[in-house]
Order: C-alpha cells, then sequence, then structure tokens
C-alpha cells in the first residue's frame, strides 16, 4: 500500500477553500451539459414504455363493474315475483302486473265475441231473398244471342271437317227436309246444353244474371233432383218452340214452365 494515497492536504483557515469550490462549479457544468443535451432515442423509448405502464386506465377502455357490497342479500328470484334493490321479492307488484294481463285478455275475447255476433245479425239481415217472377224479354234477348252465337260456330267447325257445301244442301233440300231438321237439331242441342249446364252450376243463365234472376233457391244447387227439374224446364221449353211457354209467361205474368217442371224462375228482391 502506497503511504500517500490517503494523504490530503487541508486549508489551514476555513477562508482557504478554493479547490471545493471549483469541484463544485464542474459538477453544476456537467448536469447543465446532460440535461441540454439531446437525449437518445433508446432512453426515449424507455422512458415512454414506463409511462404507459405506470398508467392508472386506458381513456378508451369502459370501466369494469364494480361488484356488489357483501351487505346486500343475495334472494333469487322466483317467476312472477320482482326482486327489489334489498333483494326482498314483491308478490303485490307482480299479481297487480298479472291482473292488468287477465283483464286485458277478457276485454279482448269480449270485443271478439260482439264483432262476431255483430257480423252475424248484419249476415242475417243482408241474406238475399227472392221472389217468384216471369220470363224477362230483355234477359231471353241475350240468351239468344249467345245460343245463336254457339250455334254459328258448331255450323262453322261441322262444315270445315265433312267439307259440305251447307249453303247449296239448304237451297235445294232433300225430299224429307232432313237439313232443315238437321240444322234445328244442332241449334236445339246447344241451346239444352247453354240452358242446362249454366243453371246446374250457377243457378242462371248470363241474361238471368245480368236482370238478377236465377232459377230455383241458391241451396237447391247441390240436390240432384234440382238437376233433373232444369234439365225437364230446358227441355220443355225447347220443344214448345222456344217462344210458346216465354211468351205466355210474359202475357199472363206467369211462370208456366216453372209450374209445370218445379224449377220456378226468381228474382232477387
Amino acid at each position: 500500500m502506497d503511504p500517500f494515497e490517503e494523504f490530503e492536504f487541508k486549508p489551514l483557515t476555513d477562508g482557504l477553500g478554493f479547490h471545493k469550490k471549483k469541484a463544485a462549479a464542474a459538477k453544476a457544468d456537467a448536469d447543465v451539459d446532460s440535461f441540454s443535451s439531446k437525449p437518445s432515442p433508446t432512453l426515449l423509448k424507455n422512458q415512454g414504455l414506463e409511462l404507459i405502464e405506470e398508467g392508472s386506465a386506458d381513456p378508451l377502455r369502459p370501466p369494469l363493474p364494480r361488484k356488489k357490497s357483501s351487505s346486500t342479500s343475495q334472494v333469487p328470484s322466483a317467476p312472477g315475483y320482482l326482486t327489489e334493490v334489498g333483494g326482498e321479492a314483491s308478490p303485490s307488484t307482480s299479481t297487480a302486473a298479472v291482473d292488468e294481463i287477465l283483464k286485458t285478455l277478457q276485454k279482448n275475447r269480449r270485443l271478439e265475441f260482439d264483432e262476431t255476433k255483430s257480423k252475424t245479425k248484419i249476415t242475417a239481415q243482408t241474406k238475399e231473398e227472392f221472389k217468384s217472377t216471369y220470363f224477362s224479354f230483355s234477359a231471353g234477348l241475350l240468351d239468344g244471342m249467345l245460343v245463336v252465337a254457339a250455334s254459328l260456330l258448331c255450323l262453322i267447325l261441322l262444315v270445315s271437317i265433312a267439307r259440305i257445301d251447307l249453303v247449296a244442301n239448304l237451297t235445294n233440300p232433300d225430299e224429307n227436309y232432313l237439313v232443315y231438321f238437321s240444322t234445328f237439331g244442332i241449334f236445339a242441342g246447344v241451346a239444352f246444353i247453354y240452358l242446362t249446364v249454366n243453371r246446374i252450376f250457377t243457378g242462371a243463365t248470363p241474361g238471368e244474371w245480368a236482370f238478377d234472376q236465377r232459377v230455383g233457391q241458391p241451396a237447391d244447387l247441390n240436390s240432384g233432383l234440382f238437376y233433373l227439374k232444369v234439365a225437364a224446364r230446358s227441355l220443355l221449353v225447347i220443344v214448345t218452340g222456344f217462344f210458346v211457354l216465354p211468351v205466355l209467361s210474359a202475357l199472363f205474368n206467369k211462370d208456366f214452365a216453372g209450374r209445370i217442371t218445379g224449377a220456378r224462375l226468381l228474382k232477387k228482391v
């Protein structure tokens, strides 16, 4: 060991101490230089990480829910009960709510029942009523036009398929005049189908429907006997020449074909 290492020169008086002042001034200059000097990127990064880690909470993160205090007693809520803040169930509140719901349901059922009852009354009041009537020339004219059109269509099909000269046969008939009977037969068959089918399925022909007329009541459409009556009425009108019974009915204001066959002609009231 060197004996001069721990040797220190001390001033004789307190006023002499320039070496301490110089050392203090040098240390202050070094601190100023270190503070004014630009910090390194690594130091800034480390300091930034420390600041982020030391942050108490993220401003963008929602706060966590607080735990309930142990003083509040937790009571399991049963169906039909409402649990208050203190954990006490309030059955009176739930019972009142159920009563209100039941009252509302009862009112709705009463309203629906009243509406159904009123609709039934209105339907019964507005039920269609019919009365007996006689032949209408307007309805007969419309039906006659439709029957003639359908008969002409059948004749056109017959002539085009059989390749016969209808005009020559009509102008030069045979000795028994069968061509006239055949033509009338086509017209009669079309009229029978027209009257029977329309009255069976809809209760009226297009002409009768246009003038609020029909044959039989709507309930009669489900009866097999009614179909036979309708067919008998159509056949009777065709056999009598289409005009005899309708004209007599219009003159005497009576439905003769309906009285004979039972398929009466009715008019909506």
